[in-house]
């Protein structure tokens, strides 16, 4: 038999229920019940238009086509029928045994067409029920009954037996249900049959029925249509959630596409996309290029510009940058020649992001803006998507908007402004766009310094929206609490959460890619905390040097990249290489400010060069950079950066001898930083202010100070504490880089503590702060040589 067109024994079960439902056996309170179950199983999830053009996904569920008769008995053993004592379930097994013989399934299809009829007034019908209920034609219960009719007709006779069997195959097992159909399932499965006293093992018998317990498959065989919206799930999930095809049901459907003996357009795009997402160019390449040659072989010429639109992210996503502005071009200039606004938006958009994520990239290929500046793009897309009532479009530009006030150092109001009008536009029209809208929230709140802010979104993400979010975004919402955690020197649990995803995602090479670098970004951070410089040298030689070595080449993730610079440059810092880290600085900042990068971008190269002065021993140099870095991080709410700004002047007033001005830095800004819970940033901040309190404690500076002579019983009391306060924070500042994993800085304490009690004249403390000292630094070599 060849694969049906349309009718399969599932749907001749749907047709008993829709007949059922039109005579009225329902009682009110099961119609919305009933209903909801057959239009989930007769009616698409998309529109054919939506179907056929498969951009941007559309919201769909998943619908089961080869459903077992046990889901008739779920749906309908909870509601009680008109007749006393009986539930639907009893009724409905009771016409599905009535239909006795093949004349008998004629009979129902062609008693369909009374469902279809609208009796005038002036007719009488004696054998209608007045509670009948008609169907229009053009609703979805409507098209169903005419569409089974249509194809019931056009089936040969040999089709329609094995029709006919499948169906008496699929029915078999209710038999036994219960004992009210002892006397309809005793005839056996043909009337007609048991008149002629026809029996198992007789030749005529055997002819008609004996096939029936070599059927393997309990409901029949698999429509073309039933595969057609297998596929379009599938395209579904592939497209909202980027996700690949898992290995079990790649193998079922190539077994089904192979069984149906017909092309299938759908299964090249569904091999396109899971091809792309394995990283596979040539295969996704090619796929894409069938998928549309049948398309336009059927003339459906509205696929040409999104065929370009795949055309041109494919191309895109593997570094083909010329080829992807060629391709978005053609798209462009098609979808207007079409008057096809949504893909014009969306190729616009797409653009936009491209141009914003991989500036240099774009521009070395010839690109050139066709809208003006980044604020002029998005204020055009936002005006079309309104006008268009293109709501996904809208919502993801308004959080572009908010990104941009973010990216510029605009203001956060404005920002957070955005962000609810996209979120209201969410919960009002119902789109999934909660995961873009969670990052970003989580990114604005790790700039006002509230880390555990930014983590809750992230673990909101997951939680709560995991299902509805794409593969991408759950990934970065873990990426991004690891890098929270690592912040706080648990290195060892973000690195477990990132290993802890599911394996599945490394088989798209995009998502590999993405964890590969958030572990050996964070791999190498906790390297340069614990001075494992052959572990620095092994990671920096795999995690694409070129990348940190050339800011022209950037890897797949912007944000990423810049992370491996800067620890590269804290990298060659640590080392003392100041010659290589100031051309790798100087290089990577005018990279940032050709590309009008992130404003925090531009102030962590401001930070590292004015730390880096520091260093060599040029305060003056470094005061001014650091001066400015603390005024653009004031302005643009940046407070982490603000924190480490006033840290670092601290250190150089400290080095000009203005200790005074240093502590009053200091103490401003360190209650504001313990709420960041970064460690490392935290034992900075209390080092700095040890070293001012140590400052004053200096007698010249007491005597600035205080405008009494240095020997005055004030000033020595004076001193006493300043250095006891100097101990005090030197020994806070240890303990926050025992937290974060920094080695150095813990013995570095240690060191003053010894050189305090020196000057104190107590050898013997001093000599035991020194033999911690050794003890530390041996301890900490041996655990990561462990």
């Amino acid at each position: 038999m060849a694969t049906p067109r349309y009718l399969t024994a599932q749907k001749i079960s749907l047709l008993v229920l829709v007949r059922l439902y039109c005579n009225s056996a329902l009682p009110s309170s099961s119609t919305i019940p009933i209903l909801s179950f057959i239009l989930s199983h007769t009616v698409s999830p998309t529109s054919p238009s939506a179907r056929s053009r498969r951009t941007f996904g559309s919201a769909s569920s998943d619908h089961d086509t080869t459903f077992s008769v046990d889901v008739f008995e779920d749906v309908l053993q909870g509601h009680a029928s008109n007749m006393p004592g009986r539930t639907l379930l009893d009724l409905f097994l009771k016409h599905m045994w009535e239909m006795s013989s093949f004349d008998a399934l004629h009979d129902l299809i062609d008693n369909l067409g009374e469902l279809l009829v609208v009796p005038s007034p002036t007719d009488v019908q004696v054998d209608v029920p007045l509670d009948r209920i008609h169907l229009s034609k053009t609703s979805p219960l409507g098209a169903f009954v005419r569409r089974a009719r249509l194809e019931f007709t056009r089936l040969q006779f040999d089709d329609a037996m094995k029709l006919w069997a499948t169906f008496v195959k699929y029915r078999a097992s209710t038999a036994q249900w219960t004992k009210r159909l002892a006397g309809i399932a005793s005839i056996g499965v043909d009337r007609v049959a048991a008149e002629m006293g026809l029996r198992p093992g007789d030749d005529l018998y055997e002819i008609a029925y004996g096939h029936l317990e070599d059927q393997g498959q309990e409901g029949g065989a698999l429509s073309t249509d039933d595969l057609d919206r297998i596929l379009d799930f599938q395209l579904d999930r592939l497209q909202r959630f980027g996700d690949r095809v898992p290995d079990t049901m790649k193998s079922q459907l190539s077994s089904m596409v192979r069984a149906s003996g017909q092309v299938h357009r759908q299964a090249h795009l569904v091999q396109f996309f899971d091809a792309w997402k394995a990283g596979d160019y040539t295969s996704s390449f090619d796929n894409l290029h069938r998928y549309y040659d049948y398309a336009m072989q059927t003339r459906e010429k509205i696929h040409y510009q999104y065929a370009l639109l795949h055309m041109a992210i494919l191309q895109a996503d593997f570094g083909c940058f010329g080829e992807a502005i060629a391709a978005i071009t053609e798209t462009i200039a098609t979808a207007r020649e079409n008057q096809d606004m949504m893909c014009l938006s969306f190729s616009l958009s797409w653009l936009n992001h491209m141009a914003k994520a991989y500036p240099k990239q774009m521009k070395n290929a010839g690109y050139m803006s066709m809208l003006g500046s980044e604020r002029d793009v998005l204020t055009f897309l936002k005006a079309k998507a309104r006008d268009t009532k293109m709501y996904n479009l809208l919502s993801a530009t308004l959080l572009n908007e908010a990104k941009l006030c973010l990216s510029t150092g605009d203001s956060v109001p404005r920002a957070f402004e955005h962000m609810y009008q996209s979120s209201h536009l969410n919960i009002k029209e119902n789109i999934s766009n909660y995961g873009n809208q969670m990052l970003l929230q989580s990114t604005l709140y790790s700039r006002l310094g509230i880390p555990h802010m930014a983590n809750v979104h992230c673990e909101l993400l997951l939680d709560s929206y995991s299902s509805s979010c794409p593969v991408d975004e759950r990934i970065r919402a873990i990426g991004r609490q690891a890098f929270i955690m690592s912040q706080s020197g648990r290195y060892d649990e973000a690195i477990a959460a990132l290993e802890s995803i599911d394996t599945n995602v490394h088989k798209s090479l995009k998502y590999h890619q993405y964890l590969v670098l958030c572990l050996g970004v964070i791999k190498f951070k906790r390297a340069i905390r614990r001075s494992d410089w052959s572990t620095c040298t092994h990671l920096l030689s795999t995690l694409k040097p070129q990348s940190a070595t050339d800011p022209s080449s950037t890897p797949l993730d912007p944000e990423l990249s810049f992370l491996l610079h800067e620890s590269h440059i804290d990298y060659l810092v640590s080392r003392g290489s100041y010659s290589e880290a100031f051309k790798a600085i100087s290089s990577l900042a005018r990279s940032l400010k050709e590309d009008n990068a992130d404003i925090l971008q531009r102030v962590n190269v401001l930070l590292m060069k004015g730390d880096l002065f520091r260093k060599v021993g040029k305060p003056e140099h470094g005061f001014g950079i650091a001066l400015r870095a603390a005024s653009v991080s004031y302005k643009a709410k940046l407070m982490p950066s603000l924190w480490a700004a006033v840290g670092l002047l601290a250190n150089l007033l400290n080095s000009l001898g203005e200790c005074a001005s240093a502590r009053r830095l200091l103490e401003g800004v360190i209650p504001q930083a313990l709420e960041g819970s970064d460690n490392m940033l935290i034992g900075i901040l209390y080092s700095h202010l040890g070293d001012s309190y140590m400052g004053l404690a200096d007698p010249n500076q007491g005597a600035k100070a205080a405008s009494s002579p240095s020997s005055s019983p004030g000033t020595a009391r004076s001193t006493a504490a300043n250095v006891a306060k100097a101990e005090l924070y030197i020994d806070r500042a240890r303990e926050c880089y025992k937290k974060s994993g920094y080695v150095a800085g813990e013995c570095e304490q240690l060191m003053k503590k010894a050189i305090i009690a020196k000057l104190r004249g107590d050898e013997k403390l001093a000599e035991e702060w020194a033999q911690n000292h050794n003890r530390v630094w041996e301890e900490g070599m041996r655990g990561f040589e462990d």
